[in-house]
């Protein structure tokens, strides 16, 4: 049966994932609005959904681990994108024989990564703070989040070039904005439900092996919640939107640090262990690392691949020692 949720669920997600970013394209297309802003914002709040899923779930419920699993969904997350996300892109990169590098809009990238690694340090500089100053910290991460939307939509130029015609409608080489809402909406429902189905099927693994609820949260539940991202990013790539695929790697960062770390930081206990803090570190290291890599906007597939190296190294330190790093 877990092996059916499992197939079962990573069908749905490339499906949706196919479809999401087929309407994203349009929809950025018909605001008029720059490829890197189209993959960092809607693109990224989009796919973003998962993720934001997991952790408001947790809080509600209620439940004795409910903490701890939003917790670690909300640092896990994007350590896992910024490492296993950026290097399966950069295999997809190295794959392309005529183009293997990745090319991006540098400012853009630095201003996906600025806004990622003030808001996520800020939100790990919270976990020493009292109640109220933690408050304090929610609002700033929401008012930064506002302002790097602001100053998204007002870089870049508007993309000339129709996309591929879309799926609902391939027959019409011009479709309604409504057909454009109706298959977005689609794909978001579908990618949330194999999003889900994929964390019910890890959770039954886990619970099967004895895991911990933050050790789940952290390193199991990530893998799930990050597909669309990473599917959607692969997608772009084969079809060489580099910046649409790097914007939503990088865009889904920020939506993560500053709108899931207030999130976090208000609602929970915030108490991410050893665990956490380690990796929230190795997560803002990757995003430093990353910056440098794309200072002049150009890497090469290749390179990027070895941002897996840190997650790797993680998840052996966690597997080998267990619960006693809680």
């Amino acid at each position: 049966m877990t092996a059916l949720l499992f197939a079962g669920s990573v069908v749905i997600i490339v499906a949706a994932s196919e479809l999401f970013t087929n309407g994203v394209e349009w929809a950025g297309f018909r605001l008029r609005l720059a490829s890197g802003a189209t993959g960092s914002l809607l693109a990224a709040l989009g796919t973003a959904l998962p993720e934001t899923v997991v952790p408001i779930v947790a809080i509600v419920s209620r439940d004795p681990a409910s903490d701890s699993i939003a917790v670690g969904a909300i640092v896990g997350a994007p350590f896992l994108l910024l490492t296993l996300g950026t290097a399966v892109t950069g295999l997809a990169v190295a794959t392309r024989r005529d183009a293997p590098s990745l090319v991006v809009d540098p400012r853009q990238a630095r201003r996906d990564l600025v806004t990622f690694t003030a808001g996520f340090g800020l939100a790990l500089a919270a976990i020493a703070l009292p109640r109220w100053a933690r408050a304090v910290v929610a609002v700033a991460l929401l008012l930064g989040y506002g302002r790097y939307v602001r100053s998204t939509l007002r870089g870049g130029s508007p993309t000339e070039i129709a996309p591929d015609p879309l799926h609902l409608l391939r027959w019409r080489a011009s479709p309604h904005s409504a057909a454009i809402a109706v298959q977005l909406a689609a794909a978001i429902g579908l990618l949330v439900v194999g999003a889900s189905l994929f964390v019910r099927a890890l959770e039954d693994t886990a619970n099967a092996v004895h895991l911990p609820a933050l050790l789940l949260s952290l390193v199991i539940v990530p893998f799930a919640t990050e597909l669309p991202e990473t599917l959607n990013s692969v997608l772009w790539i084969r079809h060489h939107d580099d910046g649409l695929a790097f914007g939503n790697i990088a865009g889904a960062t920020a939506f993560q640090a500053c709108l899931l770390g207030a999130l976090g930081i208000a609602f929970t206990d915030w108490s991410p262990g050893h665990l956490g803090i380690a990796n929230g570190l190795l997560t803002l290291a990757s995003a430093g690392w990353i910056v440098l890599l794309l200072r002049d906007g150009r890497c090469r597939g290749t390179r990027l691949a070895l941002t897996a190296v840190p997650w790797a190294a993680y998840v052996a330190v966690v597997l080998a020692a267990g619960t006693r790093l809680q």
